[in-house]
């Protein structure tokens, strides 16, 4: 490595995490030959021009940060946001070629990432098109970091509606129903996303839906003292989905079941139609209040081109009670399969056809009760549940 120089040091870190192959170091020493000087600042410019480095890789090389680029079998190679859990990178794997979305979350709280790993790997047993699950959990020093196949293109939903407005009913009827038609084997094996909203979803450039995240649901209900995110990561995640969160799981974080799914949906396809959440207040209090005690404006009343049917369908999965709800996300793929098709409606007790994705030609519709009685004994019971989080996080930090 003496031919280059003062890049020498450089170029040996690169090699030992994996940013630079043997074929690489040819063009390095013809461009250390004929450079007038070459600084590590100017080398990385070039690996970058020469499409070896992105950006982030060359920043955090100079840095002195290339080792953090590596994270078991996953490389690093560009920042794509950050949630309320910690930090998206695209990254790509080292043993085969394909990309990924890392999310990476801080370690401060962690017992054992062993508490969840039979469910990881129920969840890269199950599969289906229409969901991007987690297929890998692991820690590197103090991070944890969670896979799921990385997705190019598309349009999050919650986008999509503030773009265009209130989707019309077949538009919301179609992304229902292939929601649901996602989150069905997963559900028949006691697997739940735990935290579906609209940013959740993807209008893929393909025109069909994928959830996303789905997974992270389980680091959110694991017992006292086994979490494997630190409280101030869970008070995040948890506010950030708020709009469309169960009354159950407000009352307790840890009731995350397939039925608080199907109130999730029922959100979701209330904002699809209505242009906003059954509960926009932008108090975080009054939004949980909403959840529990009182009702939403009629979906009617803010889309009059929602049928009565569909309505229907958005009330019942959205009941206050569980037990009021679907009994399984199955029926709800069977009622919104009735609005697509024409005929008489099946009674329910008649057998659950399986899911079907919807027809070719329905892609273009991707395109551009009163509870106050109860109010005092919930409204007691809601306060104690809020001072209770209050008092955990307060205790814990």
């Amino acid at each position: 490595m003496a031919d280059l120089g003062a890049a020498a040091p450089l170029v040996d870190e690169l090699q030992k995490c994996h940013l630079l192959a043997p074929e690489h170091l040819a063009p390095i020493r013809a461009y250390c030959k004929n450079a007038p000087r070459h600084e590590p600042s100017d080398l990385v410019d070039f690996l970058v021009r020469q499409g070896i480095l992105t950006r982030m890789q060359a920043d955090w090389a100079l840095e002195e940060r290339a080792g953090d680029l590596v994270l078991s079998q996953f490389l690093l190679t560009e920042e794509l946001g950050t949630g309320s859990m910690g930090t998206v990178y695209k990254a790509r794997s080292m043993k085969a070629d394909a990309c990924y979305a890392l999310k990476i979350v801080p370690r401060r709280n962690i017992i054992s990432i062993n508490t969840v790993v039979e469910k990881v790997q129920a969840l890269r047993e199950i599969r289906h098109p229409r969901v991007s699950a987690l297929i890998h959990l692991g820690a590197s020093g103090e991070r944890v970091y969670l896979a799921w196949p990385f997705l190019e293109g598309g349009e999050k939903l919650d986008e999509m509606v503030r773009r265009q407005g209130k989707l019309t009913p077949r538009q919301t009827i179609q992304i229902g129903l292939q929601v649901a038609s996602g989150l069905l084997p997963y559900h028949e094996h006691g697997l739940f996303h735990g935290l579906l909203k609209p940013s959740d979803i993807l209008i893929g450039t393909d025109r069909r839906v994928r959830i996303l995240d789905f997974g992270v649901g389980f680091l959110l209900t694991s017992e006292r003292g086994k979490s494997l995110l630190d409280t101030m990561t869970n008070t995040r995640a948890l506010a950030r989905g708020l709009d469309c969160s169960s009354p159950e799981s407000i009352m307790n974080p840890l009731d995350r079941t397939p039925v608080g799914d199907q109130y999730s949906l029922g959100c979701i396809l209330y904002f699809c139609l209505a242009g906003r959440f059954p509960f926009p207040n932008q108090n975080p209090v009054k939004k949980m209040l909403g959840h529990q005690c009182e009702e939403p404006t009629p979906l009617r009343e803010l889309n009059p081109q929602a049928s009565p049917r569909l309505a229907a369908i958005v009330e019942c999965l959205m009941a206050k009670v569980p037990e009021e709800r679907y009994e399984s996300i199955a029926d709800v793929v069977r009622e919104l399969q009735s609005l697509t098709q024409s005929g008489p409606r099946r009674g329910p007790a008649q057998p659950t056809p399986p899911p079907s994705e919807p027809e070719e030609e329905d892609d273009e519709a991707l395109e551009p009760r009163s509870g106050w009685g109860l109010w005092p004994l919930l409204l007691t019971g809601l306060a104690a549940g809020i001072i209770g989080g209050i008092m955990a996080v307060l205790l814990t930090h």
